[in-house]
């Protein structure tokens, strides 16, 4: 009888704190301020937060231009041509698990299931770390074919292996340290986010100046840079170690590819688009070194690694602080917060591009020049392609910002069909349609036209999109 009754009470005492749990879970997804704030104001705490991350990060990218095109000169700067696709490939497979993890675990709060939300952050943390280990290795003992695939000519060959193998051994730390900066947002910590990306450039740009300036250690110490500039962003590992005020926690986990296969279908858009640049800066690499030279591939490693690698920048960082607020607020079908940040996220991504753009080709030789050591000729060519390559990038990363939006709630396939439009669908087959008759030219003018398509494409879906939240009202 005694035992009865006890069996009765601890099921009843489970029952009472189940109900405090699930009372508890679901104020801490209600109060919210992704849910409750004015959409402008939020919209420009997170943009602005990531930004001065990513302002650092731009910074860097310069400073690291300066220094490897003036300490390593033209075949250094080649050779950054060449490796960049390792660069996108890295982003990509980053962006694969973070936006992805962060996405789906801010719609899963939205709906007060916070449970669900610790389950995708622990579950593809551990996978993460498996799958980009295993990938580490396995690119590590074939460097040699890597470089040739990348379109290394015979004068950076030696140079691009030896930054594979390098740059390579950091991919965990680079990958899974973007995932934890990404789940950093989607907890409301983006000031938190920014300290680790403006820290880790600081550090990264320190050891790029003494390796190379100071020591002459070369390419390697570039390539080292290259692992310390994202891959020091692990460290925030321990802010879900050991931090109380966070509901995502590291711990060993039983892997349900149920749950890590819904986490990574949502982050598959953003690497299909970071895998169409890793094409396209293989397919104009090999062009460039068929229709030109080394010279050219430099031009292009000025152009894509660092202006446009910085465009890049902030338009993600503009995309990555409208993403949780988007994820959060379509989970909590509150549909005109949504329709209103796509108008106000996309009109502010267009206006500070565009902007940047106008800068960027009224002083096109000077900013060309840091990177050129003096060589009026390399200056001349670089500062003419750059012009036309950036002219229309506001519209190109109109479609990359379109593409993040979509994929933040969770429509994947519009959100894959806008990311690979911009070089996928339009510049790659514009840059042989155009190298026919116009040579090494036709490459370079068939970007600007690319992105005025890839915007159009994008703009139609958004229309289409922002009609049916309308109707959702």
């Amino acid at each position: 009888m005694s035992e009865a009754f006890q069996i009765h009470d601890n099921q009843t005492h489970s029952k009472n704190s189940n109900g405090d749990e699930n009372s508890l879970n679901s104020m801490e997804t209600q109060d919210r301020e992704l849910g409750t704030k004015p959409i402008k104001s939020l919209y420009a705490k997170y943009s602005i937060a990531t930004l001065i991350g990513m302002l650092a990060q731009a910074v860097m990218v310069i400073f690291e231009g300066v220094i490897i095109g003036n300490g390593l000169g033209t075949l250094g700067l080649a050779t950054i041509s060449v490796i960049m696709p390792l660069e996108m490939l890295n982003l990509a497979l980053g962006g694969f698990f973070g936006i992805g993890v962060a996405s789906v675990a801010a719609i899963k709060l939205g709906k007060n299931d916070s449970e669900g939300a610790k389950a995708v952050f622990a579950q593809c943390f551990w996978f993460c770390v498996i799958f980009v280990t295993a990938l580490s290795a396995l690119v590590f003992f074939s460097a040699e074919g890597v470089a040739s695939l990348l379109g290394a000519t015979p004068d950076i060959h030696s140079s691009v292996v030896t930054f594979i193998k390098i740059f390579i051994c950091g991919y965990p730390f680079l990958v899974t340290g973007q995932l934890l900066v990404f789940v950093l947002r989607a907890d409301e910590k983006p000031g938190l986010a920014s300290f680790f990306m403006t820290g880790s450039a600081a550090l990264a740009l320190v050891e790029l100046y003494l390796s190379v300036i100071v020591f002459d250690v070369g390419i390697k110490g570039a390539a080292v840079y290259y692992v310390l500039s994202i891959g020091l962003w692990f460290l925030s590992i321990f802010y879900f170690l050991f931090s109380k005020n966070t509901i995502f926690k590291i711990k060993p986990t039983k892997i349900q590819f149920s749950v890590i296969g819904a986490a990574l279908k949502t982050g598959t858009p953003y690497f299909i688009v970071q895998i169409a640049s890793f094409i396209y800066t293989i397919v104009i690499n090999n062009l460039l070194g068929k229709l030109g030279s080394s010279v050219d591939i430099a031009a292009f490693a000025v152009i894509n690694a660092y202006i446009i690698y910085i465009f890049m920048m902030i338009c993600t960082a503009m995309m990555q602080g409208m993403q949780p607020l988007a994820s959060y607020n379509y989970g909590a079908l509150k549909m005109e917060r949504v329709k209103e940040l796509v108008r106000v996220s996309i009109i502010s991504n267009f206006v500070f591009i565009a902007v940047l753009t106008v800068i960027s080709v009224v002083f096109a030789k000077p900013i060309t020049s840091i990177f050129a050591a003096g060589d009026a000729s390399f200056i001349d060519i670089t500062s003419k392609y750059t012009i036309i390559v950036i002219s229309l990038s506001a519209f190109g990363l109109t479609s990359v910002l379109v593409s993040g939006f979509f994929q933040a709630i969770d429509k994947v396939n519009i959100s894959t069909v806008i990311g690979v439009s911009r070089y996928v669908i339009f510049a790659i087959p514009l840059m042989f349609i155009m190298a026919k008759p116009l040579g090494i030219m036709g490459v370079w003018y068939s970007q600007p036209i690319a992105d005025f398509l890839a915007c159009a494409f994008a703009m139609y879906y958004v229309f289409r999109e922002v009609k049916n939240l309308k109707k959702a009202l």
